[in-house]
């Protein structure tokens, strides 16, 4: 591992990312409900800084989260990510042998934490409306099997890259999770509107207070996922375009060996991390919050102490749990 760590770091070392197109910044509107955010650390690992980031970075370890949101809103329950699997070390068995190294070095690392079903009996939600995935990697759609019979919803280009899986695995996906997946993918209904410097939004409850962008690049179909928990506390979470919150200030991307191992297109996922980069310089209030920073996590939520899982916001006070997006393929 030091070995590929400091390859990792010799060909990062002055790598910045280039400069974002100009883009006028589109001023979000205030949302309109109240929200509670919850964060469940299904699992997780330490490892060196510059695994996580380009460069010499400021972190000398990377404590690692792969992690599931509860969102609470009046309308219903959302799951944002779904973890890893408690199953993930029988799952990658499936696998080819360069994925399994792949799955080794990555996801395969992570140690349990929480199961995800488990931490939802604890926060008192019995069927949430939805999963919504930023991307079907093993550390983000590992929980799905878990809740059965709940719409998954994910770009149009995710779900055709799960499709592809389960006719032809290449292992993006593990197996036993595109399978998990079928007949119940829903995919998101991009609108042509301006959100923040993106040119397309999903409004999940119509009142500003979640909004989904695309961000196509570490997968085919990656999305980030803006979270309005009140005027003076929000954040979106993107994923895995960056792993460390430093890299948004270094202008840096992750590690080029992170690069290699889990980016779909290297060209595309530079670009969308740039936007973020210029994002922050329009809007510095806005939190970014990167799927496995768990120092991150830590800052928002407040740490975890093992009984019911960290929130913030405020819990709303009824729940309808009706959606528009309730069919699945």
């Amino acid at each position: 591992m030091k070995k590929l760590i400091g390859l990792s770091l010799l060909f990062t070392a002055c790598a910045s990312l280039p400069s974002a197109g100009p883009h006028a910044f589109v001023t979000p509107p205030a949302s309109g409900s109240p929200v509670q955010v919850c964060w469940v650390d299904t699992g997780g690992v330490t490892v060196p800084g510059g695994y996580g980031a380009g460069g010499s970075t400021v972190a000398a370890t990377w404590e690692v989260t792969s992690a599931a949101l509860v969102i609470r809103h009046p309308k219903g329950d959302l799951v944002l990510d779904t973890g890893i699997s408690p199953q993930a070390q029988e799952e990658q068995r499936e696998l080819g042998a360069w994925k399994r190294f792949t799955f080794s070095q990555t996801a395969g690392r992570n140690v349990p934490r929480r199961n995800l079903k488990d931490a939802l009996t604890a926060l008192g939600v019995t069927q949430p409306k939805a999963l919504l995935l930023s991307h079907v990697h093993a550390d983000h759609a590992g929980g799905a099997a878990l809740l059965p019979g709940v719409p998954v919803w994910l770009a149009a280009e995710e779900k055709q890259l799960v499709e592809a899986e389960l006719e032809h695995p290449r292992g993006v996906a593990l197996p036993a999770q595109a399978r998990a997946l079928k007949g119940r993918m829903v995919p998101i209904p991009f609108a042509a509107e301006p959100y923040a410097n993106y040119e397309a939004r999903f409004d999940v409850f119509g009142d500003g207070s979640v909004v989904v962008v695309p961000t196509f690049g570490h997968t085919p179909g990656s999305v980030a996922t803006f979270v309005n928990v009140s005027p003076s506390q929000r954040f979106v979470h993107v994923g895995d375009l960056i792993n460390l919150s430093e890299s948004i200030e270094r202008n840096v991307g992750k590690s080029w060996l992170m690069r290699q191992l889990t980016d779909e297109d290297l060209a595309r996922t530079e670009a969308e991390v740039a936007k973020l980069v210029q994002l922050h310089a329009q809007d510095p209030e806005l939190l970014i919050l990167p799927a496995h920073d768990r120092r991150a996590f830590v800052k928002l939520f407040g740490a975890d102490d093992g009984g019911v899982p960290p929130c913030i916001g405020t819990p709303p006070p009824s729940q309808s749990h009706t959606s528009s997006l309730t069919t699945g393929d």
